[in-house]
Formats: C-alpha cells, structure tokens, sequence
C-alpha cells in the first residue's frame, strides 16, 4: 500500500477520540485540569478545549494516546477497539507509513496467534483493526 493511506491510528475513529475525551474529563473530575493536562504533556487551555470538542492536532492526539496507555488503560478483559488502536498507535508512532502498516500488521498477527493458541477466542478488536489497515 502507498505510505499516504492513512492508517486507522493516525486518522482516528470519532468514536476513538471520544473515548479519549471521556477517559480525559473523568480523569479530571477525579483530580484536575491541571494535573491531567500535566500528565499528557499539554497545556490545560488545549486540554479544557479538547474536552469541550475541538478535534485534537496530531501531535496532541500522540500525546493522548500515550497518556492512555500510560495512565488511564482498562483492565485486559474490558478492552475494546480504541484501546487496542491507541495501544498499537503508540508503540509504532515512530515509524513511516509502510513500515509503520506492517509492523502493525505482524503485532496483530502475534496476538491471533497467541489467542489461536490458547483456545480462547480473538477480541473482535483484532479483526477490525486488521480490516482498517488492509484499507
């Protein structure tokens, strides 16, 4: 595939950044603006207007899918789609759009694996990222 297709976790779901911004406004109701903002890495002027809807500039959207994984990740057996996307969006964020496509190919095969493996079956999550980056 041509390196300009966008990858599922650099042009997220709606409902993936929705997903970020509610974990982010209960991660503030329980704490505060500031410290959440502190932990992503952003100001909290750029955090309260996320919270309120703006739509998220890429190096914002890195720093909250970070911060996701870092800080405010669900238990293993709550995991969904914009869990698993966030997740595979920071451990390859680094890499070129075709290296970056098949290294996140080869990560989900891995985990079919793994679940082939053990009997148990694969989160529908692995299947649908895998249809995202096959375009």
């Amino acid at each position: 595939m041509e390196p300009t297709t966008p990858l599922p976790f650099g042009q997220p779901k709606d409902e993936s950044v929705q997903h970020l911004r509610s974990l982010a406004a209960a991660k503030v109701e329980h704490t505060s603006l500031r410290g959440v903002a502190r932990e992503i890495g952003m100001s909290p002027t750029g955090l309260k207007k996320f919270l309120l809807g703006t739509a998220p500039y890429a190096p914002t959207l890195r720093r909250l899918r970070k911060w996701y994984v870092n800080h405010a990740a669900v238990p293993a057996s709550e995991l969904e789609y914009p869990d698993a996307e966030a997740a595979l969006a920071v451990l390859t964020h680094d890499l070129p759009g075709g290296p970056r496509r098949e290294t996140a190919n080869c990560v989900l095969d891995c985990l079919g694996r793994g679940y082939d493996a053990t009997g148990r079956a694969r989160p529908r999550w692995v299947d649908e990222l895998r249809r995202e980056l096959a375009g």
